[in-house]
């Protein structure tokens, strides 16, 4: 039931606004009931919520029947480098006004100019190939160049990947004490430019090389600006799970920060250690997408280890015998013959017919004899580039439990994980948000509506230090999704995995709207980069 709470008396005059939006059923991020209300928006901020009937506006909108909420901010999308190019529209068209760079540790500054190509190979399969001016040399460079071309928000996190590769590059053991002292004042730099945290992403190269003596020490500098250390944790298998969330907790307590661990899966088993950690006062969250199923690059199957060197160095020896014999094992043992797993995205005209194809049915309609070189060759061909959709190998109800456990727990927030190229993309980039809205309220009702609003919107705001945005209520910004609750819904699919919500009736992004009755207005780059404390 909506409650209207306005009375007469509340009935206010005001003179020409930027937006009006009238007889709204608002829910306004808190996790409160919905409440019915205009909403008065002049410049980039919401300027009143109340009754206006007699207020005139340059847009004036008659939100009867929709729900008005604020917009979603994912912490974890990898669009970055199109956001850069001013093509990246998939999550506003989902509602999403914020979205965070550096997921994963992956990050693009700052880098001297032959590390930062070095890394652009690397993460090709993840990002494409990006036609820009790659010219910046400092992480408030980088951040600048966002102005002007973005249709959402940007929230910087500092990408540990790149700050270890920027001091040590690709080679394995600790950082040495002067190693260590460089990597704090690129650490200290990031923050001084507005980061919300660092980001690590210890299952890829280099940040797999790191310990904890590293993670701590750049974690304390993050610390002291009240950031939030986020994490691809070292490993989410069985026999690693434990000693990974050990390694985190560790760096809680040993940093005195807020932890953060991405797209966590589980069942009420595997969320023991956290839910402990949380009782004994260790600051920890977690979050997770709507979908059965992962995707990394071809190589996440491979030791962690194992890439000590540049991408262009690393396989000039993959068919050494050594690396060979790694390579089989590491197969055999991550992708066996009934494994689910095929490519999402490949780099070169001659090889995209593979593109949807099991990556076993692949090599079977290959002329290569065995499975590893045909998967060393490939590497060679692409450069490493092969990204990968990795489906979950439970039998259905068992992938549904596990949804259910990790989407309704309270630690639980609700991410992307984006990544959007190849013709076979992973639908989360283009489907989550309304997903979760959609099948995982209205249909199946695991989450009321107004708590699935809270988890995209006000706890991910109050986890990383947003403190304008993530609430409908007066003077914070306005970052508006108005959606019809009834028919809300994706249409993304891993067949088609691009195609754009229904439902999604507005958006808007610092009071200017960029989504109309689910068209995408283009050209219009309200978005700015939102720096902690600024």
């Amino acid at each position: 039931m909506i409650e209207n709470t306005t009375s007469p008396e509340e009935i206010k005059v005001y003179p020409q606004l930027k937006i009006l939006i009238r007889n709204a059923a608002i829910i306004d991020g808190s996790g409160n009931p919905p409440y019915q209300a205009d909403l008065a928006v002049m410049g980039d901020r919401i300027l009143d919520i109340g009754r206006f009937p007699n207020a005139q506006a340059d847009l004036d909108i008659d939100a009867a029947g929709k729900v008005l909420c604020p917009g979603f901010i994912d912490p974890h999308s990898h669009s970055e480098l199109a956001m850069l190019e001013g093509k990246h529209t998939a999550g506003v068209q989902m509602g999403v006004t914020t979205e965070f760079t550096g997921p994963d540790g992956f990050g693009f500054a700052p880098l001297p100019a032959g590390r930062l190509e070095e890394y652009r190979a690397y993460l090709h399969g993840i990002y494409g190939d990006v036609d820009l001016d790659w010219n910046w040399r400092t992480f408030g460079e980088y951040l600048n160049r966002f102005e002007g071309t973005v249709y959402n928000n940007v929230v910087p996190q500092i990408p540990h990947g790149a700050v270890r590769l920027a001091v040590k590059g690709w080679g394995a053991g600790p950082a040495n004490d002067d190693e260590l002292e460089a990597m704090r004042r690129i650490v200290r730099e990031c923050m001084e430019n507005g980061s919300v945290g660092i980001a690590t992403g210890l299952d890829y190269a280099p940040a797999s090389h790191s310990d904890l003596r590293e993670l701590v020490e750049l974690s304390k500098i993050a610390a002291e600006y009240g950031g939030v250390y986020a994490t691809h944790m070292r490993g989410y298998g069985e026999e690693e799970r434990e000693t990974s969330i050990a390694e985190i907790l560790s760096i809680a307590e040993g940093a005195n920060i807020g932890v953060h661990i991405n797209h966590f899966f589980g069942n009420p088993h595997i969320y023991a250690s956290t839910e402990a950690a949380r009782a004994r006062g260790i600051d920890i969250t977690l979050d997770a997408y709507p979908y059965p199923a992962g995707a990394t690059l071809l190589t996440f199957v491979f030791p962690r280890t194992l890439v000590t060197t540049s991408v262009n160095d690393f396989l000039k020896k993959i068919h050494t015998p050594e690396i060979r014999q790694i390579v089989k094992r590491a197969l055999e043992n991550e992708m066996p013959e009934d494994s689910p797993a095929y490519f999402a995205y490949l780099t070169k005209p001659k090889n995209k017919w593979m593109e949807g194809k099991r990556v076993r049915d692949a090599w079977r309609e290959s002329s290569h004899d065995s499975f590893d070189q045909f998967v060393c060759d490939l590497l060679v061909d692409e450069g490493m580039a092969p990204l990968l959709i990795y489906p979950w190998s439970d039998l259905p109800e068992g992938n549904e439990e596990r949804l259910r456990c990790s989407l309704t727990h309270p630690l639980q927030m609700v991410i992307t994980d984006g990544i959007y190229v190849g013709s076979s993309a992973h639908p989360r980039g283009w489907g989550t948000y309304p997903r979760l809205l959609g099948q995982y309220v209205r249909e199946k009702g695991w989450l009321t509506l107004e708590d699935a609003v809270r988890r995209m919107t006000s706890f991910p705001a109050a986890r990383f230090g947003l403190t304008d945005r993530g609430l409908i209520k007066k003077g914070l910004a306005a970052d508006l999704v108005i959606f019809d609750a009834k028919t809300v819904r994706d249409r993304a699919t891993w067949t088609e995995p691009r195609l754009s919500p229904e439902g999604m009736d507005g958006v808007f992004v610092n009071g200017n709207q960029v989504v109309d009755k689910g068209r995408l207005l283009e050209g219009k780059y309200p978005g700015h980069v939102l720096r902690r404390n600024r």
